[in-house]
């Protein structure tokens, strides 16, 4: 037996960050660029970008996610 669990986000009113994330976030904040591994993000080709779409759900418009449906 399976148990289904549903969470709803809002994105107008997200849930406050722990002092742990804040931290995190902090540290982040204050790192060079150059000290940021990216060798496991594959590189984004001519390839990518020719099938790339715009995010039906994103409406630039009210700066703001739109609900799906």
């Amino acid at each position: 037996m399976s148990k289904l669990v549903r969470y709803e986000f809002d994105p107008a009113n997200p849930p406050a960050l722990t002092p742990e994330q804040q931290a995190e976030i902090e540290a982040l904040l204050k790192k060079p660029d150059n000290e940021i591994d990216y060798s496991d993000i594959p590189p984004l080709d001519e390839k990518f970008w020719a099938n790339a779409v715009r995010n039906p759900y994103l409406d630039p418009a009210r700066k703001g996610v739109k609900k799906a449906g």
